[in-house]
């Protein structure tokens, strides 16, 4: 393809039409010829220059006459940009001759094979068997370059992973994956070609052509036919091979092979519910589709368009944040303030009634001696009166059990009122803070 585009494209530099060169009045005829052959060796163009009498001034009238006759075409050829196209490109002449010399031998031109591949920027699309042809071509090159790989390399101790006995398999399960398309049976016997004989494949080719010829011929001539007589051997009889058995049952097996892999996937992608993590929260769908759906709705959250609003509404919640805050620290410190004041008056209460009870306590005992040294009747109502005694004892016990406890829970509560004023002190210096960075 390249000698081609070259030699057309020398042959069109050769058609523009130019005065002819200055002759020699020497000699009594010139002639310049350019003989091309298309990819098939059929002769292309013969350009010829005749002889034309020598004077000046017939070549200027020919030069003038060239220059404003209407029969020849002026075509503006742009030299840098043909000298960049066609820049370090060589013709192959090895093995050509296309003098006109008589001979024995027979001249080679260029020639070409069964396979021709189309030119980029013809706009032309590959048929079918175009395509075919060109698989089988460029598989059967690669799988000889491959060979000549495998007699000319040399044994390393470092392999490469693609050795040329690995792509040697892989180009052979490659072709017999071409050949098993069966191709040639939906492309006609045109598509069965033999890339390494062109020359038998073109006589095959031939072959069949007169044979299918020679059979139509046949039917034509025959007239009517029997019904016993077998159909024409030029139409194709295609058979079908259905096993529906064994088709349902590798889809089936399909089928569940494809459940097995989503249920790995599953257990692979979902994880366990975490109520501490916040970035697990609401991920765990139903099946993986619902968990996928569930991280695009979060990665969607995360669009720079998003981000914006969501900062913005992030920076009005914390202002409304920190407004509750500080309500709230002033009401808990006002309820607080309220409770140890009531305590304190309870405490103040109490406190003339605990001076007197070391003595009432010591005058009940006495009476108590008393009253169990007297006579029976007066013995009853000792011990009606050593009940309330002691009624009253314990009445006194738990009153100074609940002083002590009221004690410890005053103790307490100063201590918890130390804490809290500490750390209301501490957050509202963290405000402060806060609010003087958020007023720079």
């Amino acid at each position: 393809m390249k000698d081609r585009a070259c030699v057309c494209c020398f042959l069109s530099m050769m058609s523009v039409r130019h005065p002819p060169p200055t002759p020699t009045p020497d000699a009594h005829a010139q002639r310049f010829s350019v003989l091309a052959t298309q990819q098939n060796g059929v002769p292309g163009c013969l350009l010829h220059w005749p002889a034309r009498p020598y004077s000046r001034t017939v070549e200027s009238e020919s030069v003038e006459e060239e220059l404003t006759s209407t029969s020849v075409e002026h075509i503006i050829v742009n030299p840098n940009a043909a000298y960049d196209k066609f820049k370090d490109k060589r013709v192959g002449t090895k093995g050509l001759d296309f003098s006109d010399r008589i001979g024995k031998t027979k001249r080679t031109g260029y020639e070409s094979g069964e396979y021709e591949m189309l030119g980029e920027g013809l706009g032309v699309k590959e048929t079918p068997q175009q395509k075919y042809q060109r698989l089988l071509h460029e598989v059967q090159e690669l799988t000889t370059e491959v060979e000549k790989i495998k007699t000319t390399v040399k044994e390393s101790a470092t392999e490469e992973k693609l050795t040329p006995v690995v792509l040697a398999k892989q180009l052979a399960a490659l072709k017999q994956q071409l050949v098993a398309s069966h191709l040639e049976k939906l492309l006609g016997p045109d598509a069965a070609i033999n890339l390494t004989d062109p020359d038998g494949a073109l006589a095959k080719r031939l072959l069949l052509q007169l044979e299918a010829t020679k059979n139509s011929r046949g039917a034509g001539s025959g007239g009517k036919t029997t019904s016993g007589t077998p159909p024409d051997s030029s139409l194709v009889t295609y058979e079908l091979h259905s096993r529906p058995e064994q088709d349902k049952f590798s889809q089936t097996a399909k089928v569940a092979e494809l459940e097995k892999r989503l249920t790995e996937l599953e257990a692979t992608v979902r994880c366990d519910q975490d109520a501490q993590n916040p970035l697990s929260a609401g991920l765990q769908g139903a099946c993986l589709m619902e968990t996928v759906e569930l991280l695009q709705a979060k990665v969607s959250a995360l669009d720079l368009a998003v981000l914006d609003q969501v900062e913005a509404r992030l920076q009005s919640v914390l202002g409304k944040v920190n407004e509750i805050a500080k309500h709230k620290a002033s009401v808990e410190d006002a309820d607080t303030q309220s409770k140890v004041h009531q305590l304190y008056e309870i405490i103040q209460r109490w406190s003339p009634i605990a001076s007197t009870l070391p003595e009432l306590v010591q005058r009940l005992v006495t009476i108590k001696q008393l009253h169990e040294q007297g006579g029976r009747p007066a013995a009853r109502g000792a011990m009606q009166f050593g009940q309330l005694l002691t009624h009253l004892d314990t009445t006194q016990q738990m009153i100074a059990c609940s002083l002590k406890d009221n004690a410890t829970l005053l103790t307490q509560v100063q201590t918890t009122m130390r804490e809290n004023l500490s750390t209301v002190e501490g957050n509202f210096a963290n405000i402060d803070k806060r609010m003087k960075k958020l007023g720079k």
